[in-house]
This record gives C-alpha cells, structure tokens and sequence, in this order.
C-alpha cells in the first residue's frame, strides 16, 4: 500500500497538536550563510506601523500576537487554508526568536486576524 500526502496539512502543525507543551526545539535556530541574527533586545523600541501615528513597542507585539496562546489548542478544530510559503517561514522565524516558549504558525496567523478584525470592526461590520 502506497503512502498518501495531504499538502493541506502541514507537519510541524500535526505534530504539535499532539503535544502538551511546544516543541523545545522550534526555539533552535539555524543560522544561514550571510545572515546576522540580532541579539533579543532588551529595551522597548518603538517600531512604526504602516508610516502612520500608530506606534508599538516590540515587547507588546510580542505579547500580543507570538505569547498570546489563546489559538494554540482550540476546543474546535479549524478549516486549513493554503498561506504563502514566504510567510510560512517569516512567521516562523519570528516565532523562534528568543528562548522563551511561543505559540505555534497557526496560533499567530488567528492572533493577526483577531487583532485585525478588532482594529477594523466598524468597517468590517458593515459588511456583514
């Protein structure tokens, strides 16, 4: 009997649906040919969003969207849909920055949306 893939399902998400804790090892990072890694910064830099007046600091965008576990294991499970591979590999990159425990791909793509559908609620309600 031959194997069947779903391209749908990824992996690293499968496996870590099983799992009580985060794998220790997403936090390991390898480090490609003619790229720096900066060290975790230990001050609150202000970085602008979208050259507007809005400002967040890196800690409460860590804490907002790569800490927040709130997605991580959901009571329901949820439809899969297809993401850019290069925003598949930047969110894990951003995700495994640091040494503390983060969420999972998938858990920050539901953080994104449900801070998207919280800043634009007015006018996405409109629409519905």
């Amino acid at each position: 009997m031959s194997k069947v893939y779903e391209p749908q399902i990824d992996p690293d998400e499968f496996i870590r649906s099983f799992r009580e804790e985060p794998s220790g090892l997403s936090s390991l990072k390898t480090k490609t040919a003619g790229e720096d890694v900066p060290d975790v910064a230990t001050d609150k830099e202000a970085i602008s969003v979208n050259d507007d007046d809005s400002v967040i600091s890196e800690t409460e965008y860590l804490e907002k969207f790569v800490s927040n576990m709130a997605y991580m294991r959901p009571r329901s499970r949820f439809l899969m849909v297809e993401i850019d591979p290069d925003f598949i590999q930047k969110i894990k990159r951003i995700i495994s920055y640091g040494s503390a425990p983060t969420c999972s791909v998938k858990c920050y793509v539901n953080n994104v949306l449900a801070e998207h559908f919280k800043t634009y609620e007015k006018i996405i309600q409109k629409r519905l």
